[in-house]
C-alpha cells in the first residue's frame, strides 16, 4: 500500500464538495487501502477523500485500540469504519463542545460544537447499504469527516482556534486522538 500526501487549505481541492462514489471497483479499493495506511501513518482517527486530493465522498474512522480506549469506547475501539456517500439522517438535540484538530491543519486546535450522537446512512466499501448510530467521540469524528466532503473545515465552525504551546499540544494531541 501507499501513504498518500495529505493536502492543506492552500490546495483548493480541500474546499470543493466531493463527488458521489458510484464505482466500487479495484481503483476505489486501492484508494481505501491507501487512505487507511495514510491515516494510520499520520496517527489520525479519521480521513476523507478530499484530504488526499480525491474528490470522492469517502470517509474513514478508526478510534485507538489500547486498554484505555477499549474501556472508554467498547466495541468501537480499534474498529475501522469505511463509508462511501455518507449522510447524517438523524442528529441528537444534545450538543457538546470538544477540542478538534485535523490532519490537513497541523499545528492548530479548536473548540467545535457538535451533536452528541448521529445516525448515518451510506455504503460500505463494497457498495452495500449501511446504517449506523454513533455517539461521543465517534460521532464527532464522523461529523468532522462528512464536513470535509462538503468543503467545510472545522476552523470554519469553531468557536475558537489556537496554536497550542508544546506542552498543551502534547496533552491535547493525546486527548484529541483518543477521546
Amino acid at each position: 500500500m501507499t501513504v498518500l500526501s495529505i493536502i492543506q487549505p492552500d490546495n483548493p481541492r480541500l474546499r470543493r464538495p466531493a463527488s458521489r462514489v458510484d464505482d466500487f471497483g479495484p481503483q476505489l479499493q486501492r484508494l481505501i487501502d491507501d487512505m487507511v495506511d495514510t491515516m494510520v501513518d499520520a496517527k489520525g482517527v479519521g480521513l476523507s477523500g478530499p484530504q488526499v486530493a480525491q474528490s470522492r465522498r469517502i470517509i474513514l474512522a478508526l478510534l485507538p485500540d489500547d486498554e484505555d480506549s477499549r474501556e472508554k469506547y467498547g466495541e468501537d475501539a480499534g474498529k475501522l469504519y469505511v463509508l462511501a456517500n455518507p449522510k447524517i439522517i438523524r442528529r441528537s438535540d444534545e450538543m457538546v463542545i470538544g477540542v478538534e484538530g485535523c490532519l490537513s491543519l497541523p499545528g492548530l486546535l479548536g473548540d467545535v460544537e457538535r451533536h452528541e450522537s448521529v445516525e448515518l446512512a451510506g455504503q460500505n466499501r463494497d457498495g452495500k447499504p449501511v446504517r449506523l448510530t454513533a455517539s461521543g467521540w465517534l460521532a464527532r469524528v464522523f461529523q468532522h469527516e462528512i464536513d470535509h466532503l462538503d468543503g467545510i473545515l472545522y476552523i470554519d465552525i469553531a468557536t475558537s482556534v489556537w496554536r497550542p504551546d508544546e506542552e498543551e499540544d502534547a496533552v491535547v494531541s493525546i486527548a484529541v486522538k483518543s477521546q
